[in-house]
């Protein structure tokens, strides 16, 4: 069964006219049976030429007979279980654009079940869905390049650390066998001054390819994207005097001076820091002449955790240049004739700033270069 149709008087046609011209919206009425259009508004009449009597799908979508979409029947039978209306979406080739219809059953003034046929123009919304769904694919289709841009990056970055544990290890065999061998040609030229000599300086070879070594696996692990300090609670002031008492061990006591200020415990990766702390002493001493003075090392207490200072008595780092001696690769004019990688203070500042700390160099009170490091009590890794 039909409802009828709400508002108005059902006896008077010229009712329905006026409620239907109010619609801003296409509207026609149509007879179930004929298909013959028994009214249409004002906006219907704007976008097609529609008389009453006309067939509907002759009228407005040129159709020799009823149109393969029409759901006349579904709303008959719709109309038959009480369900109110059918609502679809439609695209228009006349026009070229998309509706959103809504029909259901009514009643007419006259008696006859009629289709009331509402149409909304959406073409606006279709084309912002469009260009949505278009967008979607689009980053769909970065994301996914940029999935394999990254799973490339990765295995270049597992096949580099691959490659420099290789070299580490190819390298750090023979070099142990070279310092074995060294220290065998100690035992058998001790007292001879000139053999000491030449022994010392086959020690010293294999102690700078040995940190150099440590240097090239230390930038690795900084800069792969898989790589985490191995943070733990340490005594801060023991790592610099073992670190002192090797480069003793290599270069002479009396080219070292270290001042403990303050002893002090310290949350932070001792293997990242003896490298960080090494670079420095060994800058410190190769850029100062053997008879300039010691090298100042200190450690004191600062306002929120430690400060390790390295002063060398070399040739010293423009202000100009301050900032530029940590780039990677970068060295100064200033070290012409200094071998070096430019990799050394680079690493020492990535290993600093991993822990949350900063590091600086400023002119020395008595020539040369102060290297300060300033280490929060707890370090965690730079996010």
């Amino acid at each position: 069964m039909t409802t009828a149709f709400p508002g108005g008087n059902p006896n008077d046609p010229g009712y329905w006219e006026v409620i239907f011209d109010v619609i801003p919206f296409p509207v026609y009425v149509a007879d179930s049976k004929t298909y013959d259009i028994i009214c249409a508004n004002r906006a219907m009449m704007q976008r097609v030429a529609v008389r009453p009597g006309d067939k509907c799908y002759a009228a407005i979508y040129q159709q020799t007979e009823p149109c393969t979409f029409c759901r006349m029947a579904e709303l008959e039978s719709g109309a038959a279980c009480t369900a109110n209306y059918l609502e679809f979406e439609l695209f228009n080739d006349l026009d070229d654009r998309w509706y959103q219809l809504r029909e259901t059953m009514v009643a007419w003034f006259d008696g006859r079940r009629a289709k009331y046929s509402i149409a909304v123009d959406i073409s606006a919304l279709k084309e912002v869905q469009n260009a949505l769904a278009e967008a979607h694919a689009e980053l769909a289709l970065k994301n996914r390049r940029l999935n394999g841009a990254l799973v490339s990056e990765q295995e270049v970055t597992l096949n580099q650390r691959n490659f420099l544990a290789m070299v580490s290890h190819e390298f750090r065999m023979p070099l142990s066998i070279i310092g074995g061998a060294a220290q065998v040609l100690e035992l058998y030229t001790a007292g001879q001054a000139e053999a000491g000599e030449e022994v010392a300086k086959i020690d010293r070879a294999v102690h700078r390819m040995s940190d150099l070594i440590d240097v090239c696996l230390a930038d690795d692990r900084l800069t792969s994207a898989v790589a985490a300090l191995q943070v733990r609670p340490m005594d801060l002031a023991s790592l610099v005097e073992d670190i002192c008492r090797e480069k003793a061990e290599l270069g002479g006591a009396e080219r070292l001076c270290l001042t403990i200020g303050a002893r002090m415990q310290i949350t932070a990766d001792p293997a990242m820091l003896r490298v960080a702390i090494s670079n420095l002493v060994d800058n410190a001493l190769k850029y100062s002449p053997a008879d300039s003075g010691p090298v100042q090392i200190s450690l004191d207490a600062s306002p929120s955790g430690a400060r390790v200072t390295v002063a060398d008595h070399g040739p010293g780092i423009p202000a100009d240049e301050a900032d530029r001696v940590f780039e990677k690769f970068y060295r100064s004019p200033t070290a012409t004739g200094t071998r070096g990688a430019g990799l050394g203070l680079y690493i020492v500042k990535q290993i600093v700033e991993s822990h949350g700390g900063k590091i600086q160099v400023r002119q020395g009170s008595a020539g040369g270069s102060e290297f300060i490091i300033a280490l929060p009590a707890t370090s965690t890794r730079a996010g």
